[in-house]
């Protein structure tokens, strides 16, 4: 897959190139830190073949889904082929309202990374006395 997912100081950004890029309409997405609200495994209620979008559906017959969603009054950019897997991000008001993203390695060791980011670095522990 042409997509590699990067996590940066301040940031989340999966950059896509080739035909994946294509696929999507976008060659990035970068998601800050500051904007997300929660992290999950799991992907529920997928967006039906007749939704507005812009990017790969396999609906109604598979689960894949790439691309821009509108998709119960919100905007999601959704990047999986199975919804099981995918990390998903609930933001706040930014340009998508929730991002889903399949990795290519264990998703639980993704969204455990994404947490540890969210939490900000921790204190030096008090010295022994």
């Amino acid at each position: 897959m042409a997509r590699r997912i990067e996590l940066t100081e301040t940031r989340l950004v999966a950059h896509y190139s080739g035909f994946d890029a294509l696929l999507r309409l976008r060659r990035s997405v970068a998601v800050p830190y500051s904007a997300i609200l929660s992290v999950r495994i799991g992907f529920e209620d997928l967006p039906g073949a007749l939704t507005i979008r812009i990017g790969l559906t396999t609906a109604p017959f598979g689960r894949t889904r790439r691309g821009t969603f509108w998709w119960n009054g919100k905007r999601l950019f959704l990047d999986f082929a199975n919804p099981d897997r995918a990390v998903v991000l609930e933001l706040t008001e930014q340009h998508d309202n929730a991002v889903a993203i399949e990795p290519d390695t264990n998703p639980n060791d993704l969204a455990e990374s994404i947490r540890e980011r969210l939490a900000g670095p921790r204190p030096p522990a008090p010295a022994a006395m």
